[in-house]
């Protein structure tokens, strides 16, 4: 994978699945997955293949160790018998272990190499694939209401979600459910809120519960409207791009306003096949404008540029924080 075209390595990526990435790298990887057709699909392989490796079993091998490997294994039960480890029990576990966990290594080493040889030569055609199109409407809907409403309302604490404004999605576009207090809007995005190069524009399974503060509702809001509505009278993304660039332009729809954001704290959202509901972050939207003015993507900076808008007809800069704690209070994923 070219660093070139890609700001993350694979080993960062494995890191990033596992949890183990620090947090600004680990949003940074979030950034670029958002729209990088090959890494979502490298990401679906590598998590592809530590569900295979965690459901076989290993059997003990009967060939011989590779050389360095048995020095090594070697020095290290030298060790333990330095330390007058004696006990018959405790040495015959070892040696069993040895084998075991050179079983392991084998398997690791083969099952990923494999895995890569035979989805590497396709990834761009699967992933191309995958969502070419719009699925039936009824594949974006949620059939209850209720759930829907929940869902909304978990992307901020209790404290503003329970007096916002819930909006849902039907079959002519978003409703309002329930009438709000505080001026917040929290509703469920679907996956058109994407970046249009994005490989899961089409995603019926993306479900993105937001919570807009009164700036955001009052204008960045109406983009999602907007999106919604051309999406359900079936218009492609070169339309909605002309569309959407027009009313920009002709000032129909609004720049953002000073201190708009959102909250994004729902551990029940999706928002795509490779990064799942990642997570808790707000999100902060300004006109265009260089990251750099933010401090985004520096080294041990919280701040991240997400992509959703970039290089689309929206003039809108949208930047990433993460934050520690799920809407619920509970401890998020140390990353």
């Amino acid at each position: 994978m070219s660093t070139n075209r890609h700001p993350i390595e694979p080993e960062e990526l494995m890191a990033y699945l596992d949890g183990e990435l620090p947090t600004d790298r680990a949003t940074g990887a979030l950034s670029h997955l958002e729209h990088c057709p090959e890494c979502q699909t490298l990401a679906a392989d590598l998590r592809g293949v530590s569900r295979k490796l965690i459901a076989w079993e290993i059997a003990s091998p009967e060939v011989g160790l590779p050389p360095e490997i048995d020095a090594a294994l070697g020095e290290r039960l030298q060790k333990r018998e330095a330390l007058k480890v004696t006990s018959p029990k405790l040495e015959n576990r070892v040696m069993r272990n040895r084998w075991v966990w050179t079983g392991v290594f084998a398997v690791i080493c083969l099952a990923v190499g494999l895995q890569f040889m035979l989805t590497g030569r396709n990834r761009k055609e699967d992933r191309s694939t995958a969502y070419p199109s719009m699925a039936s409407i009824d594949q974006y809907l949620m059939p209850d209401q209720n759930t829907e409403i929940a869902l909304a309302r978990s992307a901020a604490p209790e404290s503003i979600s329970s007096d916002a404004k819930v909006l849902v999605l039907g079959q002519h576009g978003y409703e309002a459910a329930i009438e709000g207090k505080n001026g917040f809007v929290c509703l469920v995005e679907r996956s058109w809120m994407s970046p249009f190069d994005s490989a899961g524009f089409w995603n019926p399974k993306m479900r993105g519960p937001i919570c807009f503060n009164p700036a955001a509702a009052r204008s960045i809001l109406p983009l999602t409207i907007k999106r919604t509505e051309m999406v359900l009278a079936g218009l492609s993304t070169t339309q909605m791009i002309a569309s959407i660039k027009a009313e920009f332009d002709k000032k129909k729809l609004p720049a953002p306003e000073p201190g708009a954001m959102c909250y994004m704290m729902s551990r029940g959202g999706y928002l795509n096949d490779a990064v799942g509901h990642f997570v808790p972050h707000l999100m902060f939207y300004v006109p265009l404008t260089d990251k750099s003015f933010w401090g985004a993507d520096l080294p041990d900076s919280p701040v991240t540029l997400n992509p959703q808008f970039q290089g689309g007809p929206e003039p809108i800069t949208e930047f990433v924080i993460p934050v520690s704690k799920w809407s619920d209070g509970t401890a998020a994923p140390v990353m």
